[in-house]
């Protein structure tokens, strides 16, 4: 019953892409399905992509607002079977075995590009990271993609209301980017493993982004930054024995290698939007970082140095 539903629905979805508007009374004669039903379904639909997904005319019919967004469930093109396949092949080379998950269907897939991969490739994929969970991973895409807020549990609570932005592969781990309304620190954005996440609720309501986000996610440099925080001048001074990896490499695009100080030591500045990120390369290249300003950052790792000594005295 559920799979005649599913199909059902899919034909619906195809009707309303490829014609005008539907009228609910000649549909249910083509198609033999009551009025009751047909309007049933344009509901789940409306709740599936937005109240604003479907119009309902003066005369009684219904409208598809945006037949690309309806589309996006129904049989890909050409262009986004290829793209669809350079995913697959990404997924394959970060995430290797991803697809055993999958229905028969996809692994005959996967196992045709699994070996076209393994000609070219040897992928050590992380023995440490816990497995992504697919069907959390498949319902994140989803709040993405039509912009519907979600409640998501992670580490023991609930984050009510989040917007979800992106899911971000960065050094091994999945991670994902939000906002909670609900959290002044950062006003509201962090980044969460995804292997912390242990269960999704998608709202039918959606939200919008602003190009500024947009932007920030783009441009993102750390899973520190600031959001909505303007630049400021953080000072640093390294040892000789750690300056050849600032030379060859800039840890954020506004690193400038400034003067050579005394006993060796050279300063160097960046601008940045939060005193995490300082702390980060900090905690990385201890002892031979100091951060010289702002005080803030200085005094944060200070205790975070005390700390560490405090716990020296642990018995374990």
């Amino acid at each position: 019953m559920q799979n005649k539903k599913s199909f059902e629905l899919l034909n619906l979805l195809k009707e309303l892409v490829k014609t005008s508007e539907i009228n609910v009374k000649n549909y249910a004669l083509k198609t033999a399905l009551s009025e009751r039903t047909i309007r049933r379904y344009l509901s789940d639909i409306r709740e599936y992509f937005g109240e604003d997904s479907i119009m309902i005319t003066s005369r009684g019919n219904y409208i598809a607002v945006d037949k690309d967004l309806l589309s996006t469930v129904l049989l890909p093109s050409q262009k986004e079977s290829d793209e669809f396949e350079k995913l697959i092949d990404l997924l394959h080379i970060i995430n290797p075995g991803f697809t055993k998950v999958l229905p028969s269907a996809y692994k005959r897939i996967d196992d045709k590009l699994g070996k076209e991969l393994a000609d070219a490739f040897l992928i050590k994929g992380s023995p440490h990271e816990k497995p992504i969970n697919i069907e959390i991973l498949s319902q994140l895409k989803k709040a993405i993609k039509f912009r519907k807020y979600c409640d998501i549990y992670s580490e023991g609570r609930w984050l009510k209301e989040v917007k979800a932005l992106k899911i971000i592969y960065c050094k091994g781990n999945w991670q994902l980017a939000v906002i909670n309304p609900q959290d002044p620190q950062n006003n509201g954005f962090s980044v969460i493993r995804l292997c912390f996440i242990d269960k999704v609720n998608i709202h039918s309501h959606t939200f919008n982004i602003s190009t500024y986000t947009e932007n920030f996610i783009r441009n993102l440099e750390s899973f520190w930054d600031g959001y909505k925080c303007e630049p400021y001048l953080c000072e640093v001074a390294v040892s000789d024995e750690i300056l050849k990896f600032f030379k060859v490499k800039k840890f954020f695009k506004t690193q400038n290698i400034a003067e050579s100080l005394q006993n060796s030591w050279t300063k160097i500045t960046f601008e940045i939007t939060s005193d995490d990120m300082i702390l980060m390369l900090a905690c990385r290249w201890f002892p031979d970082f100091i951060i010289i300003s702002p005080i803030s950052a200085r005094d944060k790792f200070s205790e975070l140095a005390k700390r560490y000594l405090l716990n020296l005295n642990v018995k374990f």
